[in-house]
């Protein structure tokens, strides 16, 4: 072959090289189409009753157009449910559906807006992660990023089309927090400042990972790296201004003096004014005193006075958001979700089909620390991304409630431990970065496979408790289910149902009110459905009654008899095999239905009416 042949023939083709001009771009449309497809053909890839309520609130801020009332209409206790997730959560979808609501209709446009807008945030979500992946030194971003996206798609599918809780905002506003720290300048921490009063109005679930984000702003300035100063100050003040400019958008004046632990209120607004004023102000008032040592005292100082007066002040929110539930809701129903316990809790850790991807994450999340142990594998972008790495990996072993964003951290360090045992040749020679790896080549995975075997060792020596499963979990059991509850309800139906069956019926555009959905806001609700079905409840009429409720609506069976069902829930297991007490009356269900409905009565004595919208004969056994 010609000289010139051979120079064709090492030529890119046009469609590589407008991949590799744009990664991003294919990327965004492989996770669009993946996901796409896999909701079509009807797999949850989250599952969360999150989105259930989430629509609810969606559809209520439509239809009253009142920004500040967070009561829920169709959720009745009988107390009313004030949502603890502010509006701004709901406004990508909101607005989104209002645009579109003259053409499409109304709830064709919140259907359009939540399969579309979690696409839309994944676009930057993408954008800021090739940023991340670009400045820690990768020399093929358009073969490292599609790779770490692999590593980390468990973290991404919460923008899959109908999730439209709020994690995937959180990921986002976190990814650019992370992409502004790598800069240097006073304009990026300004920027920073906001967002991280944003995020925190968002939820307080990130609290850690933002106070990571203070802490490397204060870092710079009390080593006094160059530009620190300007941008500890730029922050701080960014951050105050935020952080009030959010309160009034956020909470009603009525409200201005309402202590709410578990959303954005008072209790947050002063912390993150109190931060923020004590970065713009200590930096003037340690000016030319001394060094490193008298910079970190003077900070801390602050910090520790402004946490002495936020507990003076609110006392009630040292503890966590759920310590004021009942404690018979906490025992039954919360400290058995499994994203509310630790790894040491979980009892399906051990020898189940998620433990390998566990030991990978575990590997991701430890290589850039490895690396970073040497002087010469140090720059500002990989030791920030070692810092997140490992505050994400203890949370996610704390609190597996943030074992969901460790895959977005680990996924970049799998790419470190890939290429340090990929020869050079081929794939390997894609891979390679700047930054000097280990000198042994298994020394980036050794500390995440230690770690994975230490977790295996406890399990399997510590055995981790499994108290009894409570009746109203087992009568919730069918809420995987694909099913469409029932319809055509009589006006002031009012169902008794376990929480996650609460929230499909919520989520209809037109269906009952609910007494309880599975979240902390309707503990009392929680605590009614569950004391419902305990056997050692005397009297569920009781129960029933002071629900207000006047049916009640429960996971079916529709087999043999179930006799250890029957013999530790009794009352539970004739409901659910459908032999109900003479005080309930049996709806007709489809017999496809997973669901056995039944009516009780009506405030006023009369008896309840049955759904309308099925003419099936009813699906007894």
């Amino acid at each position: 072959m010609s000289t010139g042949a051979n120079r064709v023939a090492a030529q890119p083709s046009g469609s590589l090289r407008l991949y590799t001009g744009s990664p991003v771009l294919f990327c965004f449309c492989a996770m669009a189409i993946l996901t796409t497809t896999l909701w079509s053909l009807g797999f949850q890839l989250n599952n969360d009753a999150d989105d259930l309520l989430k629509l609810h609130e969606i559809r209520t801020l439509l239809e009253t157009g009142n920004i500040f009332d967070r009561t829920m209409p169709g959720i009745v206790q009988p107390e009313p449910y004030v949502s603890h997730w502010p509006w701004i959560v709901d406004l990508p979808y909101a607005a989104f559906a209002r645009l579109f609501a003259p053409f499409a209709g109304f709830e064709p446009a919140l259907t359009l807006a939540s399969f579309a807008v979690p696409l839309l945030l994944l676009a930057p979500a993408l954008y800021l992660y090739n940023r991340l992946v670009t400045a820690i030194g990768f020399a093929y971003p358009a073969v490292a990023l599609p790779l770490a996206l692999i590593f980390a798609a468990r973290s991404f599918f919460e923008f899959a089309p109908g999730r439209i809780d709020y994690h995937n905002l959180q990921i986002l506003l976190l990814l650019a927090a992370l992409v502004l720290m790598m800069s240097q300048n006073r304009l990026s921490a300004l920027v920073n400042g906001l967002l991280t009063a944003l995020a925190i109005a968002v939820s307080a679930e990130f609290a850690p990972f933002y106070a990571l984000v203070m802490a490397i702003y204060a870092f710079d300035w009390i080593f006094d790296r160059e530009g620190g100063e300007k941008r500890i100050i730029g922050f701080g003040l960014a951050l105050a201004v935020g952080a009030i400019g959010l309160f009034a958008a956020i909470v009603p004046p009525s409200a201005y003096t309402a202590v709410r632990c578990d959303t954005y209120s008072t209790p947050h607004v002063t912390a993150l004014a109190a931060a923020g004023l004590s970065f713009a102000v200590v930096p003037l008032l340690a000016s030319g005193r001394g060094g490193w040592p008298m910079r970190t005292a003077i900070l801390l100082v602050f910090a520790a006075a402004s946490a002495a007066v936020l507990a003076v002040l609110f006392p009630q929110c040292l503890a966590s958001p759920y310590a004021s539930i009942d404690a018979y809701v906490r025992d039954n129903m919360i400290n058995r979700i499994l994203q509310e316990l630790s790894l040491f809790r979980r009892p399906d850790v051990v020898l189940s089909t998620s433990f390998p991807s566990m030991a990978l994450l575990f590997i991701g999340a430890l290589a850039p620390a490895v690396i970073c142990a040497r002087p010469e594998g140090r720059s500002r972008p990989l030791v920030i991304l070692a810092l997140f790495a490992l505050l994400s990996l203890a949370l996610a072993i704390g609190y597996v409630r943030y074992y969901r964003y460790l895959p977005m951290f680990s996924g970049i360090g799998l790419i470190f431990a890939l290429a340090s045992l990929l020869p050079n040749a081929g794939l390997g020679r894609y891979l390679k970065s700047p930054v000097p790896a280990a000198s042994h080549r298994y020394a980036l995975i050794l500390p995440g496979l230690v770690l994975s075997g230490a977790m295996v060792l406890y399990h399997l020596s510590a055995k981790p408790a499994q108290a009894a499963v409570p009746a109203a979990e087992l009568a919730d059991g069918c809420y995987s289910s694909p099913f469409e509850p029932e319809q055509g309800w009589p006006s002031g139906a009012v169902v008794l149902s376990p929480p996650l069956i609460g929230s499909r019926f919520v989520a209809l555009a037109e269906g009952p009110k609910v007494v309880t959905i599975p979240n902390h806001p309707s503990a009392k609700g929680i605590e009614r459905s569950y004391r419902f079905l305990d056997p050692a409840t005397a009297d569920p009429r009781a129960v029933l009654d002071a629900s207000k409720a006047t049916h009640v609506a429960i996971c079916a069976w529709r087999g043999p008899s179930l006799p250890g069902l029957e013999t530790a829930y009794p009352f539970a297991a004739a409901l659910i095999e459908g032999h109900p007490p003479a005080w309930l009356r049996e709806c007709p269900t489809k017999a496809s239905s997973p669901l056995r409905i039944y009516s009780y009565r009506n405030g006023d004595g009369s008896n309840a009416a049955c759904p309308t919208s099925t003419l099936a004969a009813q699906a007894r056994p």
